[in-house]
């Protein structure tokens, strides 16, 4: 039933079709008929009588903003960017960790000064929309992965083209040293993140030959050195950690544009600030022995 939970968690609000769930999940289609028939009979999934898909239940969405009420973390995110879009006069987002390997947006908010809009394509950050679902492939969302332990950041390197390699890890150690991750600003870069994101649906090895191109298309952060005269970034983040100090979710402003390296800096302080801020409220921590 997990799976299946979890697959149609994923997938909303779009419905998918029971040949859709067994291909997905890789149960068998009378295991699968089976767990569905038991998740309509609680609420927990719905099945649409014209299209004969299924989606989630409303006994399911109850349950789930019930969990998010009582869900620390939720209660002080959500307040937590909206009051860093106003302080840092940008577009912010979270981004939380659902897994080991993957992290999904779960709040945003515009820059004050801009107008609400429905066309998503007009919008430069339109790939961190909610609910969005990231793996933490290299070399992005390096603030969840700076303060792992030595050996996980090893394993997450040794994803990545091995020219990149050694910039990797002297990137991650300028990171843990002044608090923020930057993401630098490219021509494609909207269109490198939606490609990244798309790798999961693609065979394990034409995924990890794109993925190898294209990060060495990229330009991986900033050293603290690099920091110098005028510089882009699209976003800059900064991570938030729990009581275990682990990494559990980052804020991230979205200043997507060229600015001086002091403006730069002084954002991504602000931004820092910010998301140590939730981690106080959380009782957590960093790595005594990285920050």
């Amino acid at each position: 039933m997990i799976t299946i939970v979890e697959l149609l968690t994923r997938t909303a609000p779009d419905t998918l079709t029971l040949a859709e769930i067994v291909r997905r999940t890789g149960q068998s289609r009378a295991t699968a008929h089976a767990v569905l028939a038991e998740m309509v009979d609680r609420g927990w999934a719905t099945r649409l009588a014209d299209t004969g898909t299924f989606g989630l239940g409303p006994a399911f969405v109850s349950l789930a903003q019930t969990a998010q009420q009582t869900d620390l973390l939720a209660q002080q995110i959500g307040p937590a960017v909206r009051d860093l879009a106003v302080a840092a006069g940008t577009a912010c987002f979270a981004a939380r960790r659902l897994h080991t390997d993957m992290i999904t947006v779960s709040d945003h908010a515009a820059a004050p000064s801009a107008p609400p809009s429905d066309d998503t394509d007009a919008d430069p950050a339109r790939w961190f929309r909610l609910g969005r679902q990231i793996r933490l492939r290299p070399p992005i969302c390096r603030e969840f992965i700076a303060w792992a332990p030595r050996t996980r950041r090893e394993i997450w390197i040794g994803d990545a083209p091995a020219p990149t390699r050694t910039r990797l890890r002297v990137v991650l150690d300028d990171i843990c040293e002044r608090g923020y991750a930057v993401e630098r600003m490219t021509a494609d870069h909207v269109a490198m993140i939606e490609a990244l994101g798309s790798l999961n649906s693609m065979r394990s090895d034409v995924r990890a030959r794109i993925g190898a191109l294209l990060t060495e298309l990229n330009a991986i952060d900033y050293l603290d050195t690099e920091l110098i005269g005028d510089v882009g970034a699209v976003t800059i983040g900064a991570p938030i950690f729990g009581a275990d100090g682990e990494v559990v979710a980052s804020i991230v402003t979205c200043p997507n544009r060229v600015l001086p390296a002091t403006d730069l800096r002084a954002l991504g302080v602000t931004t820092r600030m910010a998301a140590d801020r939730v981690t106080a409220h959380l009782g957590g921590r960093a790595p005594a022995d990285l920050r």
